[in-house]
């Protein structure tokens, strides 16, 4: 038995989902480290030694153990003069206590389109800095655009590596040109710095070798 597995059960489902008190966790432990600890899943308590040991009134260990048995966490299953034979419930022993996180599901980025619809947006623009990928103007969701680094006549291709957000301005005047060749134009008509030529040619580099990823 793992152990320090089901102690987190006990403390992140079994406790939380059957509103255990203090009180009643405290004697759901002492029960536990009475019964499962030691290899057996019954116990004979008896109530005076059992509120001794939790420092209650023997009333209350009496109310607390019917709860616990209440809500299930505890079965009583005899009681006589001299103790009540308690069996200790685990957490994956109660229906609907311990509930499986459903499985992620795996995205293959690769695969995604990130051009059709618009899908991925914002993703592209966290990425880009929310700026056009080409001449670093500012841009607003509303109204940029969506453009192929190499041109869909080129290559058809709709993959973060090849599309990026850009301004209205860039996005018309680029055309049929590769980004490579559309940001020097850029430059020679003084729309971008020598430094951030060089800037452009290598985000051209990281985005077709995968490096510029986008989060989604």
């Amino acid at each position: 038995m793992d152990w320090e597995h089901v102690a987190k059960e006990i403390e992140d489902h079994l406790f939380p989902r059957l509103h255990l008190t203090i009180r009643q966790r405290a004697l759901y432990y002492h029960l536990l480290r009475h019964t499962r600890l030691l290899g057996a899943e019954s116990a004979a308590f008896a109530l005076l030694p059992l509120a001794t040991a939790l420092n209650i009134a023997e009333s209350t260990a009496r109310e607390d153990l019917r709860d616990l048995h209440a809500k299930g966490c505890i079965r009583i299953e005899e009681r006589s003069r001299v103790g009540h034979l308690v069996r200790v419930m685990l957490p994956r022993e109660l229906d609907g206590v311990v509930v499986e996180a459903e499985p992620t599901q795996t995205v293959d980025i690769e695969t995604l389109d990130f051009f059709t619809d618009r899908r991925f947006l914002e993703a592209l623009l966290v990425r880009e800095n929310g700026r056009c990928f080409y001449c670093l103007r500012s841009l607003r969701k509303e109204t940029c655009q969506l453009d192929h680094v190499t041109p869909q006549v080129a290559a058809r291709d709709n993959s973060y590596r090849n599309i990026v957000a850009a301004c209205h301005e860039c996005n018309t005047q680029k055309q049929g040109l590769e980004g490579a060749d559309f940001v020097r134009t850029l430059y020679r008509r003084g729309v971008v710095s020598q430094p951030e030529l060089g800037d452009r040619l290598e985000a051209i580099e990281k985005l077709r070798s995968g490096h510029l990823v986008p989060v989604v």
